[in-house]
């Protein structure tokens, strides 16, 4: 299947999943207002997805953990939260802020976009499945097979969907006019936080002496508007009546499209890319870039990758074993 093929596959199975859950008026919470460019690459897409399927209904309000000062609404009023790789026990604060959500909103349907689920720690599964049981209109949407199985064995209170990553959504002409022009050069995008596979030997792999090597340019060098959005959300838990609306206006209007020129940019100029992060790959889809990439520390990249994407002619899998899926 080619770039164009498959990136349609799979905004129809979102639109055809999601759009007919989504039946009134709504908020979206929990967005990345810090340095990952994958994650605002997925708010980018939950966006363009609520603006261009569900545009007769509106967006009330929307917040980080740091800027949420959780609003009344009413009931009708439908909770979606942000999209990820951070459900379970990895990521702590972003878990502990859905189980807030959950008992501060019992009457309100609430939508979690597609998420890769992982525990380290069986009780806080257990411990997590009970509290979301006790809400009666919860859905969660995993964003590939593992995490699936992983929700459907221990959230059967919930309503568990299969769906792909919502930065798939992301028109490609909105992305390309950031695209930087393209040199003979290859780039070894390696994670550099607690998900790096350390158990594989990349130098058995790959030439990383040939490569530039590097994570996103967001978390290897000074940016001025990542250090704004860093001193918005610090005082916006510091100053909470005045700081959390002009955190929320700063992120929205300077920081995403900042932050998504930025990744586009660099990750345009190589002609080859080798990564250890998903959203690599997904932009690479998304520009209709070749990729190849490898594992992170608990299988979330291969999950993906086997669950929609080894179909896909240009973008390829290398697993430890020196096995190209």
């Amino acid at each position: 299947m080619d770039f164009s093929k498959k990136k349609k596959q799979l905004t129809d199975v979102i639109q055809n999943t999601l759009v007919p859950l989504i039946d009134n008026d709504f908020v979206l919470m929990d967005l990345p207002y810090y340095s990952n460019i994958g994650d605002v690459l997925i708010w980018e897409g939950e966006l363009h997805f609520l603006k261009q399927y569900l545009n007769k209904y509106s967006l009330l309000y929307t917040c980080s953990l740091q800027t949420c000062n959780y609003p009344k609404l009413e009931k009708k009023t439908i909770i979606l939260l942000q999209g990820g790789g951070n459900f379970g026990d990895l990521h702590v604060s972003f878990q502990e802020f859905r189980r807030n959500i959950i008992i501060k909103y019992p009457f309100n349907k609430i939508i979690i976009f597609p998420q890769t689920v992982w525990y380290n720690d069986e009780q806080c599964l257990l411990k997590d499945a009970e509290t979301f049981s006790m809400h009666n209109n919860i859905t969660i949407c995993a964003r590939d097979k593992n995490s699936y199985n992983i929700l459907k064995r221990h959230f059967s209170a919930n309503k568990i969907l299969l769906v792909p990553d919502m930065a798939f959504c992301i028109p490609s002409k909105n992305l390309s006019i950031f695209c930087s022009k393209q040199e003979n050069k290859t780039l070894f995008l390696k994670r550099s936080d607690k998900e790096l596979n350390t158990t594989i030997d990349y130098s058995k792999l790959i030439s990383e002496t040939e490569f530039d090597t590097h994570d996103w340019p967001s978390r290897e060098k000074f940016f001025l508007n990542v250090f704004f959005m860093r001193c918005f959300s610090w005082a916006s838990r510091k100053i909470p009546v005045l700081f959390p609306k002009l955190t929320d206006i700063y992120a929205s209007v300077f920081f995403k499209p900042n932050i998504i020129s930025t990744g586009v940019k660099f990750i345009s100029k190589y002609n080859t890319i080798y990564t250890t992060r998903l959203h690599v790959a997904i932009l690479c889809c998304l520009l209709e870039k070749p990729c190849i990439f490898f594992d992170n520390s608990y299988g979330k990249n291969s999950s993906f990758f086997e669950t929609w994407l080894d179909d896909l002619n240009e973008i390829r899998f290398i697993s430890p074993t020196n096995t190209i899926l």
